[in-house]
């Protein structure tokens, strides 16, 4: 396995993992600290196969769409940060060997952390998907129809996302309006991954049009450059 495919796995199994860990007590407390871990190490192990993207990030021209990916990324490596630490402190089941008992308050300030943060790293996360989405496809080469038709479907999933964003409460578990998750029990747990599957296919898709439409174009030719190219090889 190369060094592109291991890259290529990571990024699939970080992705995967995102609406798992937003169903949290659906799937079960524990199985949500474990995955948290989990996607903690591949961040970590992302980061260090992206390191000289990283690095190089603040060399070059800065357009608007590029420092926005910038900031998506800074904010996505605070959240990386704060996120595991906040789940760590307030463990029931794999971490309760930590010595935290004694720290009055603790867990409720780590819940509040935790809960907006766990819905704003899903749409960031699901941006810088959909910005790094805009690099494959330049790379493949895709012609112009397939790529339309692409496209118009994922804009007609992201609307559904839009339904399903508001459907699910992200603004109020964003902002905090909304201090505990609420859970449908009776509802089929596939529902609950197709409404936050299309929700991050809105964001990506968003994240992918911002870099579509900010892409720098070719260079245009130069007033007369035209002319001079026609003289230069009429003396050929």
């Amino acid at each position: 396995m190369n060094r592109r495919e291991t890259k290529i796995i990571i990024d699939a199994a970080m992705t995967v993992l995102m609406p798992i860990l937003m169903a949290y007590s659906l799937v079960g407390e524990t199985l949500h600290e474990v995955l948290g871990s989990l996607i903690f190490i591949l961040f970590i192990a992302h980061h260090v196969m992206n390191r000289r993207s990283a690095a190089a990030a603040f060399r070059g021209r800065q357009t608007p769409v590029r420092v926005l990916q910038t900031v998506v990324n800074i904010l996505l490596f605070i959240f990386m940060i704060v996120q595991p630490i906040s789940g760590i402190l307030m463990s029931l089941h794999l971490y309760t060997f930590l010595p935290t008992g004694g720290l009055t308050g603790l867990t409720s300030i780590c819940r509040a952390v935790h809960l907006p943060l766990a819905y704003w790293g899903f749409v960031l996360i699901s941006l810088h998907l959909g910005m790094h989405m805009d690099r494959m496809v330049q790379g493949q080469k895709i012609r112009k129809t397939p790529h339309t038709v692409l496209l118009s479907a994922a804009g007609l999933v992201s609307v559904y996302g839009i339904y399903a964003f508001i459907k699910r409460g992200f603004i109020g578990y964003m902002f905090l309006r909304t201090p505990f998750v609420f859970f449908d029990y009776s509802e089929p747990l596939v529902f609950f991954f197709l409404d936050y599957i299309a929700v991050m296919f809105l964001f990506a898709f968003i994240g992918y049009l911002v870099c579509l439409i900010g892409r720098p174009k070719p260079n245009a030719a130069l007033p007369g450059s035209d002319h001079v190219t026609r003289s230069s090889s009429g003396r050929k």
